[in-house]
């Protein structure tokens, strides 16, 4: 009996799914949703925003998506952590606001994979510009090893920089 290999994205749900549940086991350690203060309040944010940028790090082909699924999976686990630890007769304002938490943290949770998403694609593009050589005299773009231009023989810089005064 063979088993398919976890691809990509079902590894990076995986792991943002298992830091929130983690992150949110740390953080929910309040008896009563009634002291919600401004700590709360960060980690109520920060929890699906860092589980959601990684799954989006992990898989930047589909971050958003997986930002998404990760932010709700991790909000119905602080939803299910909270109403643990609430008594039988809770008012109807603190339902509601677990009740609205799994949209809001899956929003936080595509809202985090898409800056990983931004962050990994500003890195290959940089990447990308600095090992292309233009070459100063002729605005050629050259590979990254080459030493002169292909189109006009000018030695090209070794940083990949255009050389100026040539």
């Amino acid at each position: 009996m063979s088993y398919p290999r976890l691809q990509h994205r079902e590894l990076s749900i995986l792991v943002g799914v298992l830091v929130g549940v983690l992150l949110d086991i740390f953080a929910v350690t309040t008896d009563a949703m009634s002291n919600f203060s401004s700590i709360d309040l960060v980690i109520f944010i920060t929890i699906p925003a860092i589980s959601g940028a990684l799954a989006g790090f992990a898989d930047p082909d589909h971050a958003i998506g997986n930002g998404v699924i990760v932010g709700v999976i991790a909000g119905i686990v602080y939803v299910a952590i909270s109403a643990a630890k609430l008594p039988e007769n809770v008012g109807g304002d603190t339902i509601l606001f677990l009740v609205l938490a799994i949209p809001i943290w899956g929003f936080l949770g595509g809202t985090g994979s898409r800056f990983a998403h931004r962050t990994v694609a500003s890195a290959q593009e940089e990447t990308i510009r600095t090992t292309l050589r233009t070459c100063a005299n002729c605005k050629t773009v050259n590979p990254a090893d080459a030493l002169f231009c292909k189109n006009c023989g000018t030695k090209l810089p070794r940083n990949g920089r255009p050389m100026t005064g040539q």
